[in-house]
């Protein structure tokens, strides 16, 4: 299904939810930064720690117990190690005695057990029958690995998350002008009917020299923009207008020569296929004129009941539908009253009409009024997807579609254009030899009570 509204796709619509300002990667790209040095700060407080208080630690103790053993070697009185963060305990290996409690059962090695109340790190070693206890001051080790390891490294993250800040701040600062601009444009609907109103004044003041070359640009871009704009509409207007002479002109010959009643059968078929030929001619004339028109059509008073609209074009494509050998139906599930101009609905409902029967021959063509919308259903040849998805851009015309009429690919152009300046939704379905349903859905603020 081809989904179509208001001023824009909803495939534009989807691509704009995708897209990401330079605020949020910025954001994001901040985000990562500190995560990336918390964690290897973390990491370094955690090894710093680690040799510190664990490594450095078990290796004092392993050195001062080889260290004692070798004295006491020597001179069995030695003293044991007695200083401020560290003390020493001998007994025998076999049965301790004299030494606190909790000591007696820690076998040979490093163990941490609480003595008088104390966290303690505990290295045991034996030797000839001795068995040597050094205790030694853990938490003291843990102040100094804070002072000295934990706390220059936290510093440090602190200096990091001020600095990476302060540059986000000056690279938001930077950015910032080019954010709006983002949101200037993002804000402008180049679909609307008129002229492209873009007010970048303000932004000249507050931007270096880039991004004011890059707003130039933009203004310049939309000046060109403007200039198309103008020479579309004045030129549409001015060929409307000058090919009207020539269409009233043979209008008023085919008048005259409908004047004489006693002409031949053929001459009568080929005077009506002039009519109704320069009332095609007529019909996209005023709707060139009315696209060219900047302001919209005046809104009328009373709502238009939109089944009378329907009837009287299926009325007036008659002919084309007898042609082609098909049926038209109308189904009314609602009276549907809509405030739009009579004009523009006619033009939309007219288009809609004349393409199903130009693609369709002995088939039908099925009209449904419901509460809010209009659908037009044929049995003609169809599309596949690819095709529907480009079947509303001007002059495209699917492959079978050449074999089957000369139309100019413009009919579901203008439908389309008409709907995004009344903010209509369009709804298109088609299957490959088996039709096409295309369906007009009017907001609800366009629909009479």
């Amino acid at each position: 299904m081809e989904f179509l509204k208001g001023p824009m796709t909803v495939r534009d619509s989807a691509h704009r939810q995708k897209r990401t300002g330079l605020r949020d990667r910025m954001w994001r790209l901040f985000a990562i930064q500190i995560a990336v040095i918390s964690l290897a700060t973390l990491v370094g407080i955690y090894l710093t720690q680690l040799i510190v208080e664990d490594l450095l630690s078990r290796q004092a103790l392993t050195l001062e117990s080889e260290h004692f053993w070798a004295l006491y070697d020597a001179d069995p009185t030695h003293p044991l190690p007695d200083v401020a963060n560290m003390r020493g305990y001998l007994a025998e290996a076999a049965e301790p005695r004299n030494i606190p409690e909790g000591l007696a059962a820690l076998a040979p090695g490093f163990e941490r057990a609480k003595v008088n109340g104390r966290s303690l790190l505990v290295h045991v070693s034996d030797h000839d029958g001795q068995r040597l206890y050094l205790l030694f001051e853990v938490d003291r080790v843990s102040d100094l690995a804070f002072y000295l390891g934990v706390m220059p490294l936290s510093i440090v993250l602190l200096l990091m998350y001020i600095i990476l800040f302060v540059v986000y701040r000056w690279s938001q600062r930077a950015l910032s002008p080019i954010v709006r601009l983002a949101n200037r444009l993002e804000s402008v609907d180049f679909n609307a009917a008129g002229r492209v109103d873009l007010d970048l004044e303000s932004l000249h003041s507050e931007t270096d020299d880039e991004v004011a070359a890059m707003i130039i640009a933009v203004e310049h871009f939309t000046d060109r923009l403007n200039a198309a704009i103008d020479r579309e509409r004045i030129f549409t207007r001015d060929a409307g207008h000058e090919l009207r002479t020539p269409v009233a002109v043979f209008k008023g010959s085919l008048d005259l020569l409908e004047q004489k009643g006693d002409r031949p059968e053929h001459e009568r078929q080929a005077l009506m296929r002039m009519r109704r030929t320069v009332e095609d001619m007529e019909s996209l004339l005023e709707t060139l004129l009315l696209l060219a028109r900047e302001e919209a059509l005046a809104t009328p008073a009373e709502p238009i009941l939109v089944n009378d609209v329907v009837s009287a074009e299926l009325d007036t494509h008659r002919f084309l539908a007898e042609r082609g050998g098909n049926q038209t139906k109308l189904c009314e599930q609602a009276e549907l009253r809509i405030r739009v101009p009579g004009t523009v609905l006619e033009i939309v409902l007219g288009n809609l009409i004349r393409n199903a029967l130009t693609y369709t021959t002995n088939g039908e063509i099925t009209v449904t009024v419901t509460p809010n919308s209009v659908r037009v259903a044929d049995t003609g040849i169809g599309m596949s997807p690819p095709e529907l998805a480009n079947a509303f851009e001007p002059f495209y015309r699917a492959e079978p579609s050449r074999t089957v009429t000369k139309g100019h690919g413009l009919g579901l152009s203008i439908v389309r254009r008409l709907a995004r300046q009344y903010h209509w939704t369009l709804l298109s379905e088609s299957q490959p030899n088996e039709g096409t349903s295309v369906e007009v859905q009017f907001p609800d603020d366009q629909l009479a009570a």
